[in-house]
């Protein structure tokens, strides 16, 4: 789902992406940040972080290169599956050369009968990724989500819309005994590919959709916020 930047500014962007769970926002100018914060306190609460931040009230990230996840592979994952609260909301905001990696993404609305059965009860444990560590989280941050322990089952139930759907987050899920390949299989047989374009701004509802981004090499800057839209 697209719409024009004016448009999104004076429009219930909130249930568009509620319904389409990825919505597109087309910017004919480069976005200044008031008019990003603008658009996430439209979508819900934003969540305040610590590093990395660019905004004074510490809701806005930047993703660059040699900053925030780097440029090495990112596995597939939901945004804050490891996190307490429901700040399930992403949106990204291509600053600089977005191009030089695209974002994947999955549907897990449509995840089919067989995976619901073949993991049926099960529960998964998540924790951020060793790796981004150092880069994404400070020493408190760490204490804490390892204290929370967030589980989530394979089956939920989405906090508004009340859709059932597959939740599993490759990346990001610990000590599961049971054989993830189909899973996997899956999202790679039914993903499709976003390939940024200037001032390209993207929101997506991360229990619904699982994503990705591949390698790459090259001077990459986004800026990001999450959002609780419950």
């Amino acid at each position: 789902m697209g719409i024009k930047l004016a448009l999104a500014l004076g429009s219930d962007i909130r249930s568009i992406f509620l319904t389409h769970g990825l919505l597109h926002i087309e910017s004919d100018s480069p976005v200044t940040l008031r008019e990003f914060q603008t658009l996430t306190k439209k979508l819900g609460r934003p969540m305040t972080t610590i590093k990395h931040v660019l905004s004074e009230d510490q809701t806005i990230q930047e993703l660059s290169n040699d900053g925030l996840f780097g440029t090495d592979d990112v596995d597939w994952h939901n945004d804050w599956s490891y996190g307490r609260g429901n700040f399930f909301g992403t949106i990204l905001c291509n600053r600089r050369n977005g191009h030089l990696a695209p974002t994947e993404f999955c549907d897990m609305k449509n995840a089919p009968e067989e995976l619901f059965d073949l993991y049926s009860g099960e529960v998964g444990r998540y924790s951020p990724p060793v790796d981004l560590h150092e880069k994404c989280f400070t020493p408190k941050q760490l204490r804490i989500l390892e204290k929370q322990a967030v589980t989530r089952p394979f089956e939920i139930e989405h906090i508004t819309t009340g859709e059932r759907l597959f939740y599993c987050s490759l990346a990001t899920i610990r000590d599961c005994e049971r054989d993830l390949t189909p899973v996997r299989d899956w999202v790679e047989e039914n993903k499709f590919t976003w390939d940024w374009k200037e001032n390209d701004i993207l929101v997506w509802d991360n229990l619904r959709m699982i994503h990705r981004r591949p390698a790459f090499t090259g001077d990459r800057l986004l800026w990001r916020s999450q959002f609780d839209y419950s």
